[in-house]
């Protein structure tokens, strides 16, 4: 069963978007999709502790905690959760912006902009994760590309930095493991034997980027400015078609 939930405090707004978004689903009936409403964040919450759900529209102001807040409680239990803003103004995209959400909707929406971006949802949600197989002592491991945080060269291995805060020692060479993630447009070669994940970056400043996990790495200091343009052109190509994250 696919589980879709809709909150917003607005019995309008959430009703519309419920129903247009029920009746565009309801062709895929191999996914039993299910569409259920919600009034405030602490409905939703009191709901997770029993149901999953794979694709959530927040309305970012409600009384009480809002979108934001309930976006980042979601994100700590579900990290593959697909999680839509809505929301009247695009002030708040950059707040949205660390949780990772899969769109930013703006009210009033278009109901074809909206069947475009569930399409898209169902299309996220039927690909499978790429997998990267990781080398370590003895054995073989595989692990979601997106969960990968940096890996940085040690001396003929590699060390493989994970978002759960795992760290992996890899008998890997550096140049094996930077030919499986070549061409995700995710990674980028920050220094000789540093490849961060991008969606993973807090800052970068002074030439040092800090990662989400207080890791901090140099940027090389040839190609420096083209880096940055490369950094900077991802980070908004996650802003653009509607402020797609």
């Amino acid at each position: 069963m696919l589980n879709i939930a809709v909150v917003d405090d607005l019995r309008e707004d959430r009703e519309h978007l419920a129903e247009t978004v029920a009746a565009h689903m309801e062709r895929r009936t191999e996914l039993q999709p299910r569409v259920q409403t919600f009034d405030s964040a602490e409905a939703l919450l009191s709901a997770c502790a029993s149901e999953t759900f794979r694709l959530v529209f927040l309305d970012i102001c409600m009384d009480g905690m809002s979108g934001i807040e309930l976006a980042r409680a979601l994100r700590g239990r579900d990290r593959s959760m697909l999680i839509v803003f809505v929301s009247t103004s695009r002030e708040y995209a950059f707040d949205a912006f660390p949780i990772h959400p899969f769109d930013y909707l703006i009210k009033p929406y278009d109901d074809r902009r909206l069947r475009t971006l569930l399409d898209e949802a169902l299309a996220a949600l039927d690909a499978s994760v790429p997998m990267v197989e990781i080398r370590v002592p003895y054995a073989n491991m595989t692990v979601p590309v997106d969960e990968i945080m940096s890996v940085v060269a040690q001396g003929h291995a590699v060390e493989i930095c994970l978002t759960d805060g795992q760290h992996i020692r890899s008998i890997m060479t550096f140049a094996e493991l930077e030919q499986q993630l070549n061409g995700d447009r995710h990674f980028l070669l920050i220094n000789r034997g540093v490849l961060i994940n991008m969606d993973q970056v807090l800052t970068l400043d002074d030439g040092t980027v800090r990662m989400k996990d207080g890791a901090t790495h140099l940027l090389r200091t040839r190609g420096r400015s083209e880096l940055l343009a490369q950094f900077t052109q991802y980070q908004i190509s996650r802003l653009e078609r509607g402020t797609r994250f």
